[in-house]
């Protein structure tokens, strides 16, 4: 039987027509950002490879996360990316993926000389800066930890490091290095202390994109790993850290 409904899910992944596909994505670099009028970085490469593979067409546009999630709840033909894949939004989209794992971790500066171990010990320290819309900050909240500092941008949050006025701040691993640059720290003054939580990025499809057609995008990305295509997109985009 799971011979047989291989073969079927072959079939129908081949024999799907070609579409055009609208992709809405945020800003984060080096995953996706604006570069001179162009959408650039490790996702929407991978996007533009994908549809390659599979000759569907794609439009990719700019639009805030959480509006994006929303439309891609209804709207054919629609997918977002890069998206954690959680049990709150599991029903809601169709997934393919997943594209890559991120790290989110606690990071301190300079100023900041004792090492920190757990969220107990993070938890009497000084304040600790991370965007509200981020999943991080729920997390840490659901946590008790009553010294978190939300703030609107991640640029924000890192301008506040670089001034003194935050003790430590939450980054990605790998965004870390680029937000500290954007506001004239160098990545060299970011000091890893803990993991906080690690998850993998998916593309969220609207639950009216034709099932045949995200299947086909994930039959890509499987042959994007296997033949090392992924892994050579990862070794362009994802390997500008700061030091641990």
């Amino acid at each position: 039987m799971k011979l047989i409904a291989g073969c079927l899910l072959c079939f129908f992944t081949l024999t799907a027509v070609a579409a055009d596909l609208h992709l809405l994505t945020d800003n984060h670099r080096p995953l996706h950002f604006q570069q001179g009028g162009e959408l650039v970085g490790f996702c929407v490469d991978v996007v533009r490879a994908l549809a390659e593979r599979t000759g569907d067409h794609v439009q990719m546009d700019r639009i805030p996360l959480l509006r994006g999630l929303l439309v891609a709840r209804t709207a054919p033909n629609t997918a977002v990316f890069s998206v954690f894949r959680t049990p709150e939004r599991e029903a809601h989209y169709q997934w393919v993926g997943p594209l890559m794992e991120v790290e989110m971790a606690l990071y301190a500066g300079n100023g900041h000389m004792q090492a920190v171990h757990d969220l107990k010990q993070a938890s009497a320290l000084g304040r600790i800066a991370v965007p509200r819309k981020w999943m991080v900050y729920e997390y840490l909240r659901k946590q008790g930890l009553g010294n978190l500092y939300g703030v609107e941008t991640p640029e924000q949050m890192m301008r506040l490091l670089l001034l003194g006025r935050t003790d430590l701040v939450v980054s990605d691993t790998l965004s870390a290095a680029t937000l500290a640059r954007e506001v004239g720290l160098e990545p060299s003054q970011l000091h890893y202390q803990m993991s906080l939580m690690k998850q993998e990025t998916y593309i969220a499809f609207s639950p009216q994109t034709d099932v045949r057609q995200v299947a086909r995008w994930q039959q890509a990305l499987d042959e994007m790993n296997r033949d090392g295509r992924l892994q050579q997109l990862k070794l362009r985009w994802l390997i500008d850290q700061p030091a641990r």
